[in-house]
């Protein structure tokens, strides 16, 4: 396993193509007369990770790969984004997904499609689920 966005696993070989991280910082300007502006350091800003993902109809079905990932976009929930190893990069929302079909039947059936998946990280609180329980409830 290369990495994994909530319930979603990518494999490296031969789904995952890359991955990107963008840290970046806020300042802000301030004007004055006669002087060049100042700079003022806000913080750091939420954090950016690219995933490139080539899923190919030999191990996999390109379609319901992207559903999965559309899916969970649509839910606009947080998901964990943890490496390979174990690591874990933090919590993050999937902000855009790019598609570029690469090879498709003489149907149209997608073939080969390369994805372009941009995470924003997530900061609020995370959304508790809320578990349905049958039967009888318990007394606190």
């Amino acid at each position: 396993m290369f990495a994994q966005l909530g319930d979603i696993v990518f494999e490296i070989i031969p789904s995952f193509n890359g991955h990107s991280e963008t840290t970046s910082y806020n300042y802000v300007q301030h004007e004055r007369i006669e002087n060049k502006p100042l700079l003022q350091f806000l913080g750091k800003n939420l954090q950016e990770d690219e995933l490139v993902l080539h899923f190919h109809q030999s191990f996999c079905i390109p379609e319901d790969e992207i559903k999965k990932l559309k899916n969970a976009a649509d839910k606009a929930s947080p998901l964990k984004f943890i490496k390979g190893n174990g690591e874990y990069v933090g919590i993050f929302v999937i902000e855009q997904i790019k598609e570029s079909t690469e090879q498709t039947s003489a149907k149209g059936d997608v073939i080969s499609i390369q994805l372009e998946v941009k995470l924003k990280e997530f900061a609020g609180k995370i959304p508790e689920e809320k578990n349905k329980q049958k039967g009888f409830k318990k007394k606190a």
